[in-house]
């Protein structure tokens, strides 16, 4: 099996997810001579994207998708022409993205190197950022960031370690919640309710497997997806949003409305549950398939609009109705596999996954209606300390994220490489 995107990780039936980013399962890249047959969910998806592909010709996002489809089952000349068309809408999606393995039959192909050469001319790098603080627990393999503007405290997660780090304004960590308690698994989006002084973080209800002493990623049939729910003054658990037991799919992020509601995406079946801060439990908001995918979330200022960020753009969804739609936008927009989005000052500002780029941070304005997307503005790419950026948190008038995550380098018993085999981890600043 292989799909999804990068956010959390994950292991179903031996494919490996990284909850925003698709990766393909081990193994399963094949030339065609050496696999005839299609894996039935890919000719499912493929079908679905030649059919939008019919509504919206010459889509980006779509005609990347396909054309990573097509590369995955060997049809490397069908890959190549797909992405030369991808690249006529000038959006700036990179397939030379480090995460989109499902390019690597045709990485050396001269035709795909002269793509990406062109694409990384037309898109030459723009760093405005700056380093804020330096996390030396290099393997911590974190995902989701957030702030506490009363103590003036960073929350971080970790998907190896099970816990929540804690950063205070002399820059230094300590475990807020250590590893496995509460019930802790990997830890992965999560937001602060300053008001009300909570702390939501997404995460999965399990045990580490492995014999006495191991540290081993649970296997998916050992996990329990929910939120969990903190408060900020004492450090208690309040309560365990958890999904039902044998619930499909994983928990990925989550966002908070001025009224202390929490909405959380639902990666592997396209949902959106809804959850109150009073009691715990999760109701169903949107049901399967409704965003492919369904990565960031957020909400507009005015609590009427929930924005989820899928694989192929960004769904707006009114509260009071339920009512979706994609957000529309001229041909060269691309607002595909936005993994951290916030809602700031009638726009949406993104971190694109690294499946579509090896790492960009755009900022979306909106029309007044809040259905349309008028303009964009690149505000960082190709920043050098890029490895996967993935989520950040809004501080006033800056978005603050944390630059290399490494999270790519999550082996398959969801462990990190030993420490010279990694960097600090890089919390950076970028003025909005």
């Amino acid at each position: 099996m292989r799909l999804m995107h990068f956010t959390s990780l994950v292991f179903v039936s031996g494919a490996l997810f990284l909850g925003g980013c698709r990766l393909v399962a081990l193994g399963q890249i094949n030339d065609t001579a050496q696999k005839s047959s299609i894996p039935p969910e890919t000719e499912q998806e493929m079908t679905e994207l030649k059919r939008l592909l019919q509504k919206s010709p010459g889509d980006p996002a779509v005609l990347f998708t396909l054309a990573m489809d097509y590369a995955t089952i060997g049809e490397k000349a069908k890959a190549i022409e797909l992405l030369e068309e991808m690249s006529l809408a000038h959006a700036g999606l990179d397939p030379q993205a480090p995460a989109g393995r499902a390019f690597v039959s045709i990485q050396d192909d001269p035709r795909f190197r002269a793509l990406v050469a062109r694409i990384e001319k037309g898109n030459p790098p723009i760093v405005h950022s700056t380093k804020v603080f330096v996390l030396k627990e290099k393997d911590l393999a974190p995902e989701g960031i957030a702030y506490d503007p009363v103590d003036r405290k960073f929350y971080i997660s970790s998907v190896s370690k099970r816990k929540i780090v804690v950063v205070g304004e002399d820059s230094n960590a300590a475990d807020f919640k250590k590893s496995g308690q509460d019930g802790l698994g990997e830890t992965l989006g999560m937001k602060v309710d300053s008001k009300r002084r909570f702390l939501w973080v997404v995460s999965d209800s399990s045990a580490p497997g492995g014999a006495a002493g191991e540290n081993v990623m649970p296997t998916a049939a050992d996990k329990q997806y929910g939120v969990f729910q903190y408060d900020l003054k004492s450090g208690a658990l309040l309560y365990k949003h958890l999904l039902p037991a044998g619930s499909r799919g994983f928990l990925n992020d989550v966002a908070l409305t001025a009224r202390g509601e929490a909405f959380a995406t639902n990666t592997g079946t396209g949902e959106v549950f809804r959850m109150s801060p009073d009691h715990d439990g999760v109701e169903p908001f949107m049901p399967a398939d409704t965003v492919p995918q369904a990565n960031g979330i957020t909400v507009s200022s005015d609590d009427r609009v929930l924005f989820v960020a899928g694989s192929l753009g960004v769904a707006r969804v009114d509260i009071a109705s339920r009512r979706v739609k994609m957000l529309s936008k001229p041909r060269s927009i691309s607002d595909a596999g936005l993994d951290g989005m916030y809602f700031y000052k009638g726009s949406l500002v993104g971190i694109q996954n690294p499946d579509l780029h090896p790492g960009r941070v755009m900022r979306y304005y909106l029309n007044s209606a809040m259905d349309q997307i008028e303009r964009t503005e690149l505000l960082e790419s190709y920043n050098p300390l890029f490895e996967v950026p993935t989520t950040g948190t809004l501080v006033e008038n800056s978005l603050y994220f944390m630059a290399n995550t490494q999270v790519d380098k999550l082996t398959a018993r969801g462990s990190m490489p030993p420490a010279e085999k990694l960097t600090d981890l890089v919390v950076v600043k970028l003025n909005l």
